[in-house]
C-alpha cells in the first residue's frame, strides 16, 4: 500500500512524493459548494471583507472533520502524515489510478464496504502489527 508513515521532512521541505499529486487549498470547499467558499470566491482575496468571511471557516466551520476525511477517501486522497515531521503538517495526496482501482475492485468483491472501510482496515492492520 502507498501509505507512508514516519517520514521526516526539515520545516521548509515541500513534502511530495512521486506520481501524487497534493491536495488543493479549498479543493473540498469549492466541490461541496460551501456556502462561506462560495462568498469567498466572489470576493478580493486578502480584502478586509474576505477575511472577515474567511474567519468563519476556522472558527464555526459548516462541514465537519469526518465529512473532509471521507470526502478526501471517495475522491481517492490518502493522508500521509508522521509524528516525526518537525511542523506537524500533514500531505494530502492523490492515490495512483492503479491503486484506487485496485481498492475499488476489493469493494465491488464484497471485501470491504467502502473505501473508507478498506483504508481503515489496512491502516488499523498495520498499527496492531507495530509491535
Amino acid at each position: 500500500m502507498l501509505i507512508s508513515f514516519g517520514l521526516r521532512l526539515a520545516v521548509d521541505e515541500k513534502m511530495s512524493l512521486e506520481g501524487f499529486t497534493e491536495y488543493k487549498r479549498r479543493e473540498f470547499c469549492n466541490d461541496v459548494k460551501c456556502p462561506v467558499q462560495m462568498k469567498l470566491n466572489q470576493q478580493k482575496e486578502k480584502s478586509e471583507a474576505y477575511e472577515q468571511t474567511r474567519k468563519t471557516c476556522s472558527t464555526t466551520c459548516v462541514y465537519t472533520t469526518w465529512q473532509f476525511h471521507h470526502w478526501l477517501i471517495e475522491k481517492g486522497y490518502i493522508i500521509i502524515a508522521s509524528l516525526n515531521l518537525e511542523n506537524k503538517d500533514s500531505l494530502f495526496a492523490s492515490i495512483d489510478k492503479d491503486l484506487l482501482k485496485w481498492i475499488d475492485e476489493q469493494v465491488q468483491n464484497g471485501k470491504y464496504l467502502s473505501r473508507s472501510h478498506l483504508i481503515e482496515t489496512v491502516l488499523a492492520d498495520y498499527k496492531a502489527n507495530q509491535v
